[in-house]
């Protein structure tokens, strides 16, 4: 029995990935999938013809017909041969009030009404879990796809609605799929009825559905569906055959990621510190990072780190590290790879060439850097932070003057401390992911209406202008308005036990989904003088004035900056921007020459 729990939690924020991003494939599409030879789709045809007249053409509930219809679904896997060699490689097992455990939700639970059971160096049994109802021979992590039943009376092609809330709940089992298969590219489910059958995929673009064919008509596109869903192939399933990993009683150890030199094509190998990226996210459209430890042959510890992007944002990141060689502070390019124009290294590559609306075609792409140290938010002492927030913006400084480029998103999770125990100085502090990154010329300010960075740390004007034609292009004043956010969230999140009001309050306002609300608060705090009384007690007094005079140099630049802008719908002179603009250097040295003072004044603290 699946423990009774509240409504699928993911659903709402499903819905909300997916909106505007789930378009209709044609029927040749569906019918190009899964290449199978003629031979084995006569022979498995053959084998469930008999099958299929026993399926009831007038069931009141899908429990009418589940078990005629898991028969068909079985045969098609024997016969095709996906069961054959080596064992049971490939099965479908009736999943229906099994128990799958989702990573990360508590007392939520789902069945889907079957799956293709798999096994092999991509899949593994599910994990223990504190829930004795959780089934222990197949999850999400060991399953090539999900079939749902419905009745033929409750699904339609012609009703929108229902076609969304197809996709929506399929989505559920979808999005845990990528989680507990860390080298899915995309996620094929399926939706059958007594009469029809509809294939959906998922990627990072969204979600493609197929129009619902009738496979008493056209058993071919069933079986080729079912046959091509137990492909022994993992490229053909959505997996990313460079990762492999070890096997040892039905669970993965670590193996190996491997990259394609773009330059030779020769392979390097690098071996995973831990079965699992160590960041995995969530989200199941945007841009599926993951980042992994790794080591090369010669036991160097690096992150490998796999993303999807759009040309949307500007260039790739790996062009931004490879201009950042050699730069102090900032994250170094070891190696790199792209896919573009490679088979399942484009969206594009595994859609059909026109589903309605245009998507946004994202490439494959994955870089490997340096094992620095940990995020600047785990501080052990305030020198020791105060060090490395200062490497931090010298190194922006630098790779600004010196490479013309922007980072763009400056926030906690994008600066950790150096390597080592003791890291001299300039990489004491080292700036990491340049996925918003952008080239900038200041001998030619503009207006600009892209807008990106983590919400709580965008600057005040990014946000304010976000809709309005004559918003400034994103420059060094947002990012070090930026940076003193980040000081401060540092800082304010350091209270005790029930003591967090003031940061508690500062997220509600700055993080406030709502740009304008976001900006007025931020504005707001930034006219009025900094309260030190409201500063926790084992920050330094020299801590303290440090934050008295960045509040008032960051205010200042922030209003002088306004004053040339206005409201942001009206032209604007550029001029005063590039008198601005040519202050830039002055701006660094003396944010940086604040930080020093505190740095060379303050005696070590341990903040707990």
């Amino acid at each position: 029995m699946i423990p009774s729990g509240p409504s699928p939690p993911q659903l709402p924020s499903i819905i909300e990935e997916l909106e505007g991003r789930i378009e209709p494939a044609p029927v040749t599409w569906a019918k190009s999938l899964h290449r199978i030879p003629f031979k084995v789709i006569s022979r498995v045809r053959a084998a469930i013809s008999p099958q299929l007249s026993t399926l009831p053409q007038f069931p009141t509930s899908t429990d009418d017909f589940r078990e005629p219809l898991i028969d068909v679904l079985e045969t098609i896997v024997k016969v095709s041969g996906r069961r054959s060699r080596g064992g049971r490689t490939r099965e479908v097992v009736d999943t229906n009030g099994m128990c799958f455990e989702h990573r990360g939700m508590k007392d939520f639970y789902s069945s889907p009404d079957a799956a293709i059971k798999a096994r092999g160096k991509s899949f593994e049994l599910p994990r223990a879990s504190v829930c004795p109802a959780v089934d222990a021979t197949i999850g999400y992590s060991n399953v090539t796809t999900v079939i749902r039943f419905k009745l033929n009376s409750k699904t339609s092609d012609a009703e929108g609605d229902i076609i969304k809330g197809e996709v929506y709940r399929m989505g559920i089992f979808a999005k845990e799929i990528f989680q507990c298969q860390p080298n899915r590219l995309f996620v094929r489910v399926i939706v059958i009825t007594e009469q029809r059958v509809r294939l959906i995929q998922y990627d990072r673009a969204g979600a493609l559905y197929t129009p619902l064919i009738d496979y008493h008509e056209n058993p071919n596109i069933l079986i080729r569906f079912v046959v091509g869903l137990a492909s022994r192939f993992e490229d053909q399933l959505g997996l990313d055959t460079s990762i492999q990993w070890g096997s040892h009683g039905g669970r993965k150890t670590p193996g190996t990621i491997t990259i394609a030199d773009p330059f030779t094509r020769l392979p390097k190998i690098y071996t995973m510190r831990s079965v699992r990226p160590f960041i995995n996210r969530g989200d199941l459209c945007e841009r599926g990072t993951r980042m992994w430890n790794v080591r090369d042959k010669d036991g160097r510890a690096l992150v490998l780190k796999d993303a999807w992007s759009s040309g949307e944002r500007g260039k790739p990141e790996y062009m931004y590290l490879a201009k950042a060689k050699g730069v102090d502070g900032v994250q170094q390019l070891v190696a790199y790879e792209d896919r573009t124009g490679r088979p399942n290294g484009e969206i594009r590559s595994f859609r059909p060439v026109s589903a309605g609306r245009p998507f946004t075609n994202k490439s494959f792409q994955r870089i490997v850097t340096p094992l620095y140290g940990a995020p600047i938010k785990q501080i052990g002492d305030e020198k020791r932070l105060l060090k490395a927030f200062h490497d931090a913006i010298a190194a922006h400084w630098k790779l600004l003057a010196e490479k013309g480029v922007l980072h763009c998103d400056i926030s906690t999770g994008n600066i950790l401390f150096g390597e080592g125990e003791n890291p001299p100085p300039g990489l004491r502090g080292i700036l990491i992911d340049f996925d918003f990154a952008t080239e900038v010329d200041y001998t030619k300010p503009s207006f600009n209406p892209r807008s990106v960075g983590t919400r709580f740390y965008q600057s005040i004007l990014l946000l304010k202008g976000f809709c309005d034609p004559y918003k400034p292009v994103h420059d060094h004043l947002d990012d070090l308005e930026s940076f003193y956010y980040v000081l401060l969230d540092l800082i304010f999140s350091r209270f005790g036990i029930g003591k967090r009001c003031i940061i508690d309050q500062m997220e509600k306002e700055w993080d406030n989904d709502d740009d304008q609300l976001s900006a007025s608060a931020k504005e707001c705090f930034l006219s009025e003088p900094f309260n030190v009384n409201k500063v926790p007690a084992f920050w330094s007094g020299d801590c303290k004035e440090m934050l008295v005079s960045m509040h008032e140099l960051i205010g200042k630049l922030v209003r002088e900056k306004t004053a040339i802008v206005g409201d942001m719908t009206q032209p604007w002179t550029l001029e005063n921007m590039a008198g601005l603009y040519a202050e830039k250097d002055e701006h660094y040295r003396k944010i940086l020459a604040i930080i020093e003072k505190a740095i060379s004044s303050t005696s070590a603290m341990d903040i707990c």
